[in-house]
């Protein structure tokens, strides 16, 4: 498996966790959520997260593979630029971006890969859109995605596809789905039609 490949799904898994740990503000009476809550208000509550941990399951389809893949582990945010993801089943891996630095562990060959985001623009823009959506920066996502949402508090999808076709070669679309301040389901798709299904089974905030 390529190194940008790896990297793109790794990347895009944190994405989805991360985004489904936001605490969402939910003082007002549900009518009035269910009218006025919307994609402002999601990125508002992202910006709000200062740090967060989950624990993930996630379900690959590839089509290298001849049955799916499930992996489970852990995530890590701190803002603005700091992400970790560990996979503890089946086999141990370790991902980790500080800046612009990426530090790759474990995995298949049990190896340690290290690289700058500056040596591959594509992968660095697609962390970039995540960064953008973890800092509630809706401008900035917007520059290399094409962001829908559609739904409610009680019943919501944020569907994004990647404007870049260098991008939209690794990445085809993330669809995250959610109720209220719950994330129900992340699917993401790769270029190639692989799929992948990430589930988070408990998370720590520390929000500002």
């Amino acid at each position: 498996m390529r190194l940008g490949r790896v990297t793109v799904w790794l990347c895009v898994s944190f994405y989805g966790a991360i985004a489904g740990v936001a605490p969402f503000a939910m003082a007002q009476p549900a009518a009035t959520q269910a009218t006025n809550w919307g994609l402002p208000q999601l990125m508002h509550e992202l910006a709000q997260v200062e740090s967060a941990s989950a624990r993930f399951t996630e379900q690959k389809t590839m089509h290298m593979l001849n049955a799916p893949l499930v992996t489970s582990g852990t995530l890590d945010y701190v803002a603005p630029d700091y992400v970790r993801k560990i996979t503890v089943s089946p086999e141990p891996e370790r991902f980790v971006l500080a800046g612009n630095r990426v530090t790759i562990a474990g995995g298949s060959d049990h190896r340690t890969h290290i690289f700058n985001l500056t040596d591959d623009p594509q992968i660095a823009g697609l962390i970039e859109g995540i960064r953008a959506t973890l800092a509630g920066d809706l401008p900035a996502l917007d520059r290399s995605y094409a962001v829908q949402f559609t739904g409610d508090v009680t019943q919501w999808q944020l569907l994004l596809r990647p404007k870049a076709a260098g991008l939209a070669h690794f990445v085809r679309r993330i669809r995250i789905r959610g109720s209220q301040d719950r994330i129900e389901a992340i699917d993401t798709e790769s270029g190639d039609g692989d799929h992948s299904e990430m589930s988070i089974v408990e998370n720590v905030i520390d929000a500002r």
